[in-house]
């Protein structure tokens, strides 16, 4: 016998739902457990109902937005995008080129 696992709910607040949209949707009465493939590397991975929750309700998402990365692609998006931004920095603190000005008159 096999056993699937319960789908998770969790309550909406409705007055926080759908707060930086213009919509005369209705809420939903519940966030469900979603199952999405990763845009990336095609992982399974589930969307929580209450990072849902978090998402729509805290951080005021879009209503039209869903989860499209796992958490590892996530995380190395992540880390890319730090690495370049202290690459940037280390840029910004070099000597300028002592012909920087001729460079940028072409």
């Amino acid at each position: 016998m096999s056993r699937t696992k319960p789908k998770v709910r969790v309550e909406v607040d409705k007055d926080k739902w759908g707060m930086n949209d213009n919509t005369y949707s209705s809420p939903p009465d519940y966030y469900y457990d979603e199952e999405f493939e990763c845009a990336d590397c095609g992982t399974k991975e589930t969307w929580a109902a209450v990072d849902q929750k978090y998402w729509y309700e805290e951080l005021g998402k879009t209503i039209n937005s869903c989860a499209r990365y796992c958490s590892v692609c996530r995380a190395h998006t992540k880390a890319l995008k730090e690495e370049q931004k202290r690459h940037m920095e280390e840029m910004a603190m070099k000597p300028k080129h002592q012909n920087e000005n001729f460079f940028k008159n072409k």
